[in-house]
């Protein structure tokens, strides 16, 4: 029996299509391609034994049948149809706390040495893992024009235990002493042997003595011997 010759090519035909295929290699790659697209990480696993009968880009659609991109369907709408479904085997929880832990953090743009002064120009803002929130400093107004501490290097959040503190009187800057015996007020001129704050006790050197002697912070200038010091206004001055 002579078997027609247009069966015989359309069977040669048909079967050379059919031994077209892509490979879970190829469609691997192809959906992870596409994850990336959608700006997602791509975990993607599949055996590269697996065949499909071959599908055109254009025919090939990706959908994320989950709302998670965590399950992802392949489809083929072309001439051979066919669809799976692929799992993206992400660590979501993992995710989740590694996004939580980004903050938008005050750095410096290159290292400093201790003492030295921050400018606004100096800092930048950047995303960065954070441990420690507590003392962190997040307005720039707050870092502008203060000392460093100690040395830092660049890209290291910025803490308000890394800056000089503002003291009222300042170790080795020049202040008065004043004492107060009724309604008279010796003044002497001093240096500061120690930093300290408003009202605290603070050890001066009387320039003109030489004496070391304790006292309280009245303002920026002024250090008396005796707290209730602080309330006499009334009074004549003696140098």
């Amino acid at each position: 029996m002579k078997i027609p010759l247009i069966f015989i090519i359309s069977l040669l035909f048909f079967g050379h299509l059919n031994s077209k295929s892509i490979n879970g290699a190829e469609l691997e790659q192809k959906v992870s391609d596409w994850l990336i697209n959608k700006n997602q990480k791509p975990h993607i696993k599949i055996l590269s034994e697996l065949k499909y009968p071959f599908c055109n880009d254009d025919n090939l659609l990706f959908s994320d049948i989950s709302g998670t991109f965590k399950l992802i369907k392949v489809t083929c709408t072309g001439e051979n149809k066919w669809s799976f479904i692929t799992r993206n085997k992400k660590n979501f929880k993992k995710e989740l706390s590694a996004n939580n832990n980004e903050s938008k953090v005050l750095v410096l743009k290159s290292s400093k040495k201790s003492g030295s002064i921050i400018r606004e120009d100096d800092i930048i803002i950047i995303k960065k893992k954070i441990g420690n929130k507590s003392d962190l400093i997040v307005e720039k107004k707050d870092i502008i024009g203060k000392k460093l501490k100690n040395s830092m290097s660049s890209n290291r959040p910025l803490h308000y235990s890394n800056i000089q503190k503002d003291w009222l009187i300042e170790k080795n800057s020049n202040i008065i002493i004043e004492n107060v015996i009724g309604n008279i007020v010796i003044k002497e001129e001093g240096i500061a042997l120690e930093n300290a704050d408003f009202r605290e006790k603070i050890q001066v050197k009387n320039l003109k003595s030489g004496k070391i002697i304790q006292g309280f912070v009245k303002n920026e200038k002024k250090v008396v011997l005796k707290t209730k010091q602080f309330w006499i206004k009334d009074v004549i001055y003696i140098k």
